[in-house]
């Protein structure tokens, strides 16, 4: 025991001695909080947690779901990103889906806290009311999702459902006016 005890002993003396020069001694101090600095970011968690919004049932109201996402790089790919899970439907059983299958995301782009999504042409072929509760759900889930957005557009082959006011059956012709 008293062997050991010795070795270990001349070890540290003979590694005192090799770190008193001060140089030494900080460039080891930085390397050591370098790798200490580096095995904690490589040990960080790839995913984050989204919140998707999905129907309940046939109803109205939006519960939400939780789904583990990796995480994307900038904003547009986030929201590329949730907008696609959102689309692939829910997991939690007795959740709807909010648009037909076979819709896809176009495009993204995020600009001064706006996020600009553009689903792909079939996601008009939804029934009226069931395309504006699959809207406000993406809207939701978008801005849940990305907290430095606080508007998104959302287009569908470019176009923005619903921002223009449809005449209706009632209204009278210019014709019609002229009496």
């Amino acid at each position: 025991m008293k062997e050991l005890f010795d070795k270990v002993l001349a070890w540290l003396k003979r590694v005192v001695i090799w770190f008193s020069p001060p140089i030494r001694l900080s460039v080891t101090a930085l390397a050591l909080a370098f790798v200490i600095s580096f095995i904690g970011w490589a040990a960080q968690n790839p995913f984050f947690d989204a919140v998707l919004f999905f129907p309940k049932g046939q109803g109205t109201s939006l519960h939400g779901e939780i789904r583990a996402l990796p995480k994307a790089g900038r904003s547009e790919a986030r929201a590329e990103l949730i907008a696609s899970e959102l689309l692939l439907g829910p997991i939690t059983p007795g959740l709807s889906p909010v648009f037909p299958s076979g819709v896809r995301v176009e495009s993204a782009l995020c600009r001064k806290g706006v996020v600009y999504l553009d689903l792909s042409e079939n996601a008009a072929l939804a029934e009226p009311e069931a395309l504006k509760l699959g809207l406000a759900a993406l809207n939701r889930s978008l801005r849940a999702g990305l907290p430095l957005v606080h508007k998104a557009k959302i287009t569908i082959g470019g176009v923005e459902p619903y921002a223009y006011a449809v005449p209706s059956a009632n209204s009278a012709s210019p014709t019609a006016k002229k009496k």
